[in-house]
């Protein structure tokens, strides 16, 4: 063979391989980036950034739960039961408000009519300017999320999606396991994976003694924390009255509080929940609930696997109270409305002044 022959046949070799690649990838779409999983074939769930978009486009439903890894244990069928929903569960771990935002729009685009939005609140991100976006958890994966067709070939022509997403979909099938995917209850849920203690809780915590210089939000961070809620949480409401949005700001635990009280960042905080708060009050459709005051959770540090971070029974407590409140519209102490939001976050910062923090170090 001649060396002219010999390129050529390898180059159409070549090109033929990443052919048969792209083919294989956008006929099983394992991140369903062009259609609803395939009804004959079983999809695992497990990337969220990779995955989620492709839900909220293709799947089929009418409710939306979805947050950071405080959402992560929630159970889709629980809330389904409670609220006579059909929801799926797509959450984003250590994603900020944009990036939960911006996945929310895409079901509205893709012309899904939503009853409820389901949300976590984390304190952690109040403070972040409306469009940062998690880029030191890796690439971010735009083009799975915007309309440019012609990067899509980072999708069609890689060697993960082939190996770790295509192929156990096809093996799946050549066994004859049962078609589907993973349940929203099993989709992101990692309580199995976790353990829980005090030991873990307080092994990041420096010391709970009260800090001589309290520290207070000032005017541009302000401005930052309600650009920030404007455009990633308020916006969508105000353009969608027929959905209600359900937020809460999750328990975390007092370890946490007693961490922010020493560092003397506790009142910057809750300044900035508070002005969170007023922003979300100027829309009917968004119920605010916070369990910051429950002490019988955020005080018992065995329910927690860091400061923050709680098991799955609390996910299940908290998700009851909320959604018994919604069926039964009966007031709550739990949600925040503007008769008594004042009073709510009076309440919350002296019980966080005040509280015995030692008291969590006793064994």
């Amino acid at each position: 063979m001649t060396g002219k022959k010999f390129f050529y046949t390898s180059l159409i070799l070549f090109v033929s391989a990443l052919a048969v690649m792209a083919l294989t990838v956008f006929i099983v779409d394992p991140f369903f980036h062009y259609r609803a999983p395939n009804p004959n074939l079983y999809y695992r769930l497990y990337d969220q950034r990779s995955q989620n978009d492709g839900i909220t486009r293709h799947f089929s439903y009418d409710s939306i739960i979805t947050g950071t890894s405080m959402a992560e244990n929630f159970k889709a069928s629980r809330f389904d039961e409670a609220m006579n929903t059909r929801s799926i569960k797509v959450c984003y771990s250590g994603a900020t408000y944009k990036e939960l935002n911006d996945n929310l729009k895409v079901s509205y685009e893709s012309g899904h009519d939503i009853k409820y939005v389901f949300r976590t609140l984390d304190y952690s991100l109040l403070y972040r300017d409306k469009d940062a976006l998690r880029e030191d958890m890796g690439e971010y994966p735009y083009h799975l999320t915007d309309s440019n067709p012609f990067n899509d070939v980072k999708y069609l022509i890689n060697r993960d999606v082939l190996i770790n997403y295509t192929l156990p979909v096809i093996y799946h099938a050549i066994k004859g396991d049962a078609s589907g995917y993973t349940n929203f209850d099993e989709y992101s849920y990692t309580d199995a994976e976790n353990v829980y203690g005090k030991e873990y809780v307080l092994a990041s915590v420096q010391g709970f003694d009260e800090a001589e210089e309290v520290i207070s939000p000032t005017d541009e961070e302000i401005s930052l924390l309600v650009d920030n809620m404007e455009q990633n949480v308020v916006s969508l409401a105000r353009s969608h009255p027929e959905t209600t949005f359900i937020y809460f700001f999750p328990p975390y635990s007092m370890a946490y509080w007693g961490s922010l009280r020493h560092e003397g960042t506790l009142d910057h905080m809750l300044e900035g929940k508070k002005k969170a708060i007023e922003c979300m009050l100027e829309c009917d459709n968004i119920h605010i609930y916070s369990f910051s005051t429950h002490t019988d959770i955020t005080g018992n540090l065995d329910n927690y696997r860091d400061p923050g971070h709680y098991r799955a029974s609390i996910n299940d407590l908290i998700m009851d109270i909320m959604t018994q409140a919604e069926v039964s519209g009966e007031p709550v102490y739990d949600r925040i409305c503007k008769e008594n939001y004042i009073q709510y976050l009076d309440d919350e910062k002296e019980l966080f002044h005040s509280y015995d923090y030692d008291s969590l170090l006793d064994e």
